[in-house]
């Protein structure tokens, strides 16, 4: 005859109790892998910001200053000022602090040949090459052989235009416009700019084969917005001739081109013996405007964060991420907080602004 018992109450207990223990078990487990996938989601976000930040400097610095090796003249009210064609200031080693970047950059259509004024097709739009060639020297109005890529028709010109021949220091030109168009053929192109009615500039009289072509300063920088939050920024416009030079307010614009970068350091290489060796360059916290020697190489450093997923009430491991030190940036009694950083660092030789490599 069947036995008819089933399970006693405490039976039932235990094997409920054992149930429980497997079941709060496995959510959390579930809860920490998925804390820790998040987690490596924020370290992945954090690395990548970085590095996308970082590579946007680094490909500017490569073609920042082209043909200026020897600096660049400005105008300081009416007066000729030699200016690097790359140069940063060195914010004190306080914490909060970030350096800026500032570089002149030639259009990325002024890279194009242009000898007989072939075109291109940029955004849909067709251009010509981006630089002409004096035909003339002296001083004055510019006389080229080509103004079709320049100031093309229907196309707004360049903030500034750029005058060297890479042999001597390069010069800077304001509020360009057409005198006469030139598509290459038998006709002059000629330019006007604002410096134009000024005795004392150009500092020397142009040359013929001169390159002319377009540029724009641009400044790089971190601000936090109006939540807080911290990004890399990028400006872009005029300069004057002040000391460090500023710039012209109504030709600025501002753009944010990375969230989440909280830091921005650099450190500027020359090269004291002249022979042209890497190994030997010696390195400083920020660079001068004022034309002193030619800079031949950049360390960027960049720090990005992104906050670190945390079961509430969890400090451990906080002072694993408290603010790096980077050049001379001392980051001592910063306080400890929840985000991740992450580093990005990059030397960049300048061949761009190396007499060797021309």
């Amino acid at each position: 005859m069947k036995s008819n018992r089933g399970f006693t109450l405490i039976e039932i207990m235990i094997s409920g109790g054992i149930m429980m223990i497997a079941v709060l078990a496995t959510c959390m487990m579930l809860l920490e892998g998925q804390r820790f996938t998040r987690n490596t989601e924020e370290v992945a976000k954090s690395n990548d910001s970085a590095r996308l930040a970082g590579e946007l400097i680094v490909g500017a610095l490569r073609t920042a200053g082209m043909g200026a090796n020897l600096g660049v003249f400005v105008n300081n009210g009416g007066v000729p000022r030699l200016i690097s064609p790359i140069f940063g200031t060195d914010n004190i080693a306080t914490l909060g602090f970030t350096d800026d970047i500032w570089m002149i950059m030639p259009e990325r259509i002024s890279l194009v040949k242009s000898e007989t004024c072939q075109t291109i097709t940029i955004a849909g739009l067709t251009k010509s090459g981006g630089s002409a060639a004096l035909v003339q020297g002296g001083t004055g109005q510019l006389q080229v052989n080509c103004t079709l890529g320049l100031l093309p028709g229907g196309i707004a010109p360049p903030p500034m235009l750029l005058v060297t021949n890479f042999q001597t220091p390069g010069v800077l030109l304001t509020q360009p416009s057409l005198g006469a168009a030139s598509d290459g053929t038998t006709t002059v192109g000629q330019i006007d700019y604002s410096e134009e009615g000024l005795g004392t500039y150009p500092p020397k009289p142009f040359l013929v084969g001169d390159l002319v072509y377009g540029a724009s300063v641009v400044r790089f920088f971190v601000k936090r917005d109006a939540n807080g939050r911290p990004g890399l920024y990028r400006q872009t416009g005029l300069l004057t001739g002040a000391s460090p030079p500023a710039f012209v307010t109504s030709t600025l614009t501002e753009s944010l081109v990375q969230e989440d970068i909280e830091d921005l350091q650099f450190s500027y290489g020359v090269d004291p013996s002249g022979l042209n060796l890497p190994n030997n360059y010696t390195f400083t916290d920020g660079f001068p405007d004022g034309f002193t020697r030619p800079l031949r190489s950049v360390r960027v450093n960049v720090i990005s964060i992104h906050e670190r997923r945390m079961v509430n009430g969890d400090t451990s491991d906080l002072a694993a991420y408290a603010p790096i030190r980077i050049e001379n940036h001392d980051v001592s009694g910063a306080p400890k907080d929840p985000f991740r950083r992450s580093l990005y660092s990059r030397r960049v030789e300048l061949v761009n602004l190396s007499p060797g490599a021309l």
